[in-house]
Order: C-alpha cells, then sequence, then structure tokens
C-alpha cells in the first residue's frame, strides 16, 4: 500500500525575519492600496461574497476577527451587518489607513497592529476568525496558525477562509488553451521563488520599484489538515472556478479552480468543564 502524504509541512530555506521583512513591504506598497472609500461603508456597503456570507451565517451581535485585515474593507463589511469586529494586520500603514477609513465612515472596529502567528491575548473569545484573498500565503507554519486560531474561538465559533486557489497561483496565461508552471504546488515551508506580475499584491503589480515578499503555496488539504488537528471539525469546503481569474485562457477557464472556501468549527460536544 502507498502511504497517505505527509501533511507536515517540509522543511526549506527561509528568512530569519520573515515577518519583519513583508512588513516593511507592506508598509512601501498601502498607500496604493485604499479600498473602496468610506462613503462606501457608511451607505451600509459590504465587499464580502455570497459564498462567505452564507458560510458565516448570521454575525448580527458576534465578535469577529478578521486577520491580515489590510485596509479595513472586509473588516466594515461585517460591522455592517451588525458584528462586533476586530480587524488585525501586520502594516501599521495599513491600519492606520483602515483606523481612519471606519472614522469617516462612521462604522466602528477596532483595528490592531499584529502578526498572525503572534497576536495579543487579549484577542480572544470570537464566534467568527476570518482570513479573505490573499492572507494564508503570508503564513509559514499552518500548525501553529491552526492551533493559535482554534484557542481564540468561543465554544460553537469557526473560522472562515476564503482564498484564492493554488492552481491559480501556480499557473500563468499564455494565450487560448495555453498555461505554463511558475511555481511547486507542493512547495510548502520553502517560499515561492517568484510571483507571477497577476498574482502580485496591488501596488507591487505592474511596479517595478515593488519591494519583494516572502510568500508561500499550501494545498487546500494541508490547510484542512491543520485545522482538524488543532480539533476544529470541517464543516464546508467549496472550490469555485472565476474565468475571469484566467484572463486570455479561454473557454478552458471555466474548467479550472480560482477560488476555494474552507469552514471549521469549534465543536462544543468536545469542551469539557472547567
Amino acid at each position: 500500500m502507498i502511504p497517505p502524504p505527509d501533511p507536515r509541512p517540509r522543511g526549506g530555506v527561509m528568512p530569519p525575519d520573515i515577518t519583519g521583512f513583508n512588513r516593511a513591504s507592506w508598509n512601501q506598497i498601502h498607500p496604493d492600496r485604499p479600498g473602496r472609500p468610506a462613503s462606501y461603508f457608511a451607505g451600509g456597503g459590504t465587499t464580502l461574497s455570497p459564498a462567505e456570507l452564507a458560510a458565516a451565517g448570521d454575525v448580527r451581535g458576534r465578535r469577529v476577527l478578521q486577520l491580515a485585515c489590510s485596509c479595513g474593507d472586509d473588516a466594515l463589511s461585517w460591522a455592517n451587518l451588525g458584528a462586533s469586529v476586530v480587524g488585525a494586520d501586520i502594516s501599521e500603514v495599513a491600519i492606520a489607513m483602515a483606523t481612519e477609513k471606519s472614522v469617516a465612515a462612521g462604522v466602528p472596529v477596532e483595528f490592531v497592529r499584529a502578526d498572525m502567528l503572534d497576536l495579543p491575548s487579549s484577542l480572544t473569545g470570537f464566534d467568527v476568525i476570518y482570513l479573505s484573498w490573499g492572507a494564508i500565503c503570508w503564513v509559514p507554519d499552518l500548525n501553529t496558525f491552526a492551533t493559535s486560531v482554534a484557542h481564540r474561538l468561543t465554544p460553537g465559533g469557526s473560522i472562515l477562509i476564503a482564498d484564492h486557489h493554488p492552481i491559480w497561483e501556480i499557473l500563468s496565461v499564455q494565450g487560448p488553451n495555453h498555461l505554463t508552471v511558475t511555481a511547486d504546488y507542493f512547495a510548502r515551508t520553502t517560499p515561492r521563488a517568484t510571483i507571477d506580475n497577476p498574482k502580485l499584491p496591488t501596488g507591487a503589480r505592474d511596479n517595478p520599484d515593488a519591494p519583494t515578499f516572502t510568500a508561500f503555496i499550501w494545498p487546500p488539504s494541508d490547510i484542512v489538515t491543520a485545522l482538524l488537528s488543532a480539533g476544529l471539525t470541517l464543516t464546508a469546503f467549496q472550490e469555485s472556478a472565476v474565468p475571469e481569474m484566467y484572463d486570455g485562457l479561454g473557454a478552458a477557464s471555466a474548467h479550472l479552480p480560482a477560488t476555494y472556501l474552507i469552514h471549521a468549527a469549534r465543536d462544543v460536544s468536545h469542551e469539557t468543564s472547567p
């Protein structure tokens, strides 16, 4: 019998301070990442997708923590739905922008500068912990991450991850029905050597003076395994096609995964009394 793949991250040579390097790079490009204007959220707007809303359910009166919250658009969207929201991001520039937008919109959200793997102990007791669109790729250790978020959930609370599919991350469109592979799908803890221009963050894309970033490619199976190992229960896993994300490929663009959604919950039945 062929043994199953080892779900543990594989080794690789990484910079001594990934967080520090990426933080400086995010601070440099965030002024070019303003997101939606404050007026959009003042009018009750949301940037959340129907799939995310369906997975999260009714968040009125619930506590939501968004990790890698960037300029605050999604955090403000959760607040507009009636949640009590905290947004955390590694970049103090992003946090300042998000805080200013929150005040201008009149939509209260607490924004905190913090590394996803080194969150303040006060950030706990959340009903939903949310990551979206280019967030999980900055995590160098899935097991540490999953354990941390699991311990910060209330009994019955859940983690919601909606992100670009790693298949999309490693494929580059060269023309109709023509793709090339630009990275290793199974690289895991080995930082990707290059990032295709369309996959770079806004502010770095088409910018010859953009700083470099250290990012990782995580198969969804590894993310799910880490969450299960942390004691969470998988409640939803969806993969979706978004043809416009493979712009120029032609009809085949509808045949490939472009995004995925993972929802996992802290099972109340497994909780024990103190």
